[in-house]
């Protein structure tokens, strides 16, 4: 067991987790966008600590939810893409059953536990396994606004109107039901920014703040090769227009607008209840999104074969709270298994950290001592990832991507190339840097890995009742270099 030790004082901090869908760092000002005004966002990097290279260990919702809530691999946990939890015998079950989660761990400590909005890991219409309290989503999550059946505590529950509002709504009931005597955990899961992305999705109010926009933070390239058909990412294939992409772009932006509207609703909440100054606040996406970057629109599954370009697995990361610098820009490589060690330490809650289970234990490195300030000169120069049979390593100037059995691997120079346009896999002046990346991506699997959960045995695993054909349908032929 760990005992995380904790420089917050006697009393341990609450802590409040925004876990949001499908948000793209590049959409916020406070990662560099040149248009978007969101000063809620803007206060939590002013007022806290800014990741500025995070990462998600896997391109998809949920496999990439729970790394941030059991800090172990998809191939030790055994969740290797999105759920469709409509399907009653996916929806059903406990993904999670065999592992310690965050929230049961935390209640475990001494937490009062509450979760509003996604989920996406199994037990549908009720409250997961750890939550003393639960609002959340019934099968499909559905479009941003209208009629929709909810579930609070296992009740089904009908409740009309914008879905990110009613979530908060929900979460500030929570806070004042919660325990004077407990510090609290709370777990706010908004579906913005996932598509529908087309502006009548969107509300009104926010749909105003993108007037006027030219949106000159969206590429305008040419169609990736591999992009797969219809669905949204249709704007992106060949004969689509600029004018079809920019409108998914004002949809795409008016979400990120309703999300800190919403998040400052909480944050005043908080204030209003005396209880901010002694509460961790914490904003991450499940992944990343592109909204016509590399030529593709969506995430891991938006190509066939499957990608781990950055677009889809940088996320953005804000921390803000007690024992946390303010005004800090932190370079390190970081990711979703560092951000559950660092729970574990801020909340002071005991824990196994799997060293002992089949696959080993957390990967992570508790990014807390970065968040305070200090520096943490032991920390890996890499950060790993996987979708199905996909597996990738990735430093801060290189990313290689291994598609087992076969192919087609891509290596990346992120110094020469940053836009991951050309394809260096197999070619003679990387052939050392190449083998090393990939000794180095092995000997990491070896130790952060359950042979019987594995993605490189996906065909055998349990059907999700998701994509899974993204990695069983043909492979394309491996390219030597590929310009986008």
């Amino acid at each position: 067991m760990n005992t995380p030790s904790t420089s917050l004082g006697k009393r341990r901090p609450n802590i409040l987790l925004f876990l949001t869908d499908d948000h793209g760092p590049w959409s916020l000002p406070v990662y560099g966008n040149s248009e978007m005004g969101t000063p809620v966002f803007s206060r939590l990097a002013r007022e806290g600590a800014v990741f500025e290279n995070a990462f998600t260990p896997s391109p998809v919702c949920s496999p990439a939810r729970a790394c941030v809530m059991t800090g172990r691999t998809p191939s030790q946990v055994g969740l290797h893409d999105f759920l469709q939890e409509f399907v009653d015998e996916v929806g059903a079950r406990d993904w999670l059953a065999d592992e310690e989660t965050m929230p049961a761990l935390l209640r475990a400590s001494g937490y009062h536990t509450m979760l509003s909005g996604k989920w996406h890991m199994g037990s549908r219409g009720r409250a997961p396994r750890g939550f003393d309290r639960a609002f959340g989503f019934i099968g499909r999550q559905g479009t941003h606004n209208g009629s929709y059946t909810y579930h609070l505590d296992g009740v089904p529950l009908p409740v009309e109107g914008n879905k990110s509002r009613i979530v908060t709504d929900r979460a500030l009931e929570f806070l004042d039901a919660a325990p004077d005597d407990r510090p609290f955990f709370l777990n706010i899961g908004y579906i913005a920014t996932h598509s529908p992305w087309l502006p009548e999705h969107h509300e009104p109010e926010v749909l105003a703040k993108t007037e006027g926009m030219t949106f000159a933070d969206i590429p305008d390239l040419r169609p990736h090769p591999w992009l797969t058909d219809g669905g949204e990412g249709a704007f992106c294939a060949p004969g689509a227009t600029r004018a079809d992409l920019l409108k998914r772009a004002r949809g795409y932006y008016a979400a990120v607008h309703e999300l800190d509207r919403e998040i400052g609703r909480v944050l005043a909440g908080l204030e209003h209840r005396g209880l901010l100054d002694n509460t961790i606040v914490v904003y991450v996406s499940d992944h990343g999104c592109a909204i016509g970057h590399n030529g593709f629109a969506g995430k891991g599954n938006a190509t066939r074969p499957l990608n781990m370009c950055d677009i889809s697995t940088r996320v953005p990361l804000i921390v803000r709270g007690p024992g946390i610098a303010a005004g800090l820009r932190i370079p390190y490589l970081v990711d979703h298994y560092d951000l559950f060690r660092a729970v574990m330490e801020w909340s002071g809650a005991a824990w196994n950290d799997g060293a002992d289970r089949p696959g080993g234990g957390n990967p992570g490195r508790s990014l807390a001592p970065l968040a305070a300030g200090r520096d943490d000169p032991g920390r890996s120069d890499a950060v790993y990832g996987e979708y199905g049979d996909l597996r990738m390593i990735r430093t801060a100037t290189h990313k290689l991507v291994l598609r087992h059995p076969a192919g087609p691997h891509e290596l990346f120079d992120l110094v020469r190339d940053p836009g991951e346009t050309f394809n260096f896999a197999g070619w003679a002046e990387y052939k050392t840097l190449q083998a090393g990346l990939s000794d180095r991506l092995a000997a990491w699997y070896r130790s952060h890995e359950d042979p019987a959960k594995s993605g490189l045995r996906v065909k055998d695993l349990p059907a999700h009742g998701s994509a899974s054909e993204a990695w069983r349908d043909g492979r394309r032929e491996a390219r030597g270099l590929q310009v986008y």
